[in-house]
């Protein structure tokens, strides 16, 4: 991109869940967006470009807490604040507890993590989430999950039959390349 400096180009940004995102790209809100992977979306292109860990949170006197890591089948006898059904990562945990053959118990749904980070650190139950910073600052452990074995993946989505200006296209390119570092 620096190739063309002399470009006028402006980035936007906006945060949602999964659902809105997509609904957002399919108005032509956006040219690309950064989410989840939506099943049975055929208009859509989604690159994986990054990986994303997923990890228990729990408050920092919790019984798990100070493990380091944690099998999510002892997760199972606490309230767990979870995703909402409109959530993108929402199937994908649901899929890690369907491999540990148990069902969490599921006290509050939330859309935003650093909304379910704060619910745990006030001691509204633990999470299954993503590694985010915030979670540096509040009173929680982290813990690995250790079991069941899981990849995550941040996509690149963008409508298939949509003419991208070529900016964009090599805004893409550049992201693709960089395996999600340069954002």
């Amino acid at each position: 991109m620096k190739e063309h400096e002399d470009w006028d180009v402006n980035f936007r940004f906006s945060v949602g869940n999964t659902t809105e995102i997509i609904q957002g790209l399919k108005e032509e809100k956006y040219d690309i967006a950064l989410c989840s992977r939506k099943e049975k979306e055929s208009g859509i292109d989604f690159v994986p470009i990054a990986k994303e860990k997923l990890v228990v949170v729990v408050p920092r006197d919790h019984e798990l807490a100070g493990r380091g890591s944690v099998d999510l089948k002892e997760t199972l006898p606490y309230p767990q604040v979870y995703f909402t059904k409109n959530s993108g990562l929402r199937p994908v945990i649901d899929q890690l507890f369907e491999q540990t053959g148990g069902t969490p118990k599921i006290a509050y749904e939330i859309l935003e993590d650093a909304s379910m980070a704060g619910l745990v650190a006030e001691n509204f139950g633990i999470a299954v989430m993503p590694e985010i910073p915030i979670l540096k600052n509040l009173n929680v452990d982290v813990l690995d999950i250790e079991n069941p074995p899981y990849e995550r993946y941040i996509y690149l989505a963008k409508l298939k039959e949509k003419y991208l200006a070529p900016v964009v296209k090599e805004f893409i390119e550049y992201v693709k390349e960089s395996n999600g570092k340069a954002l």
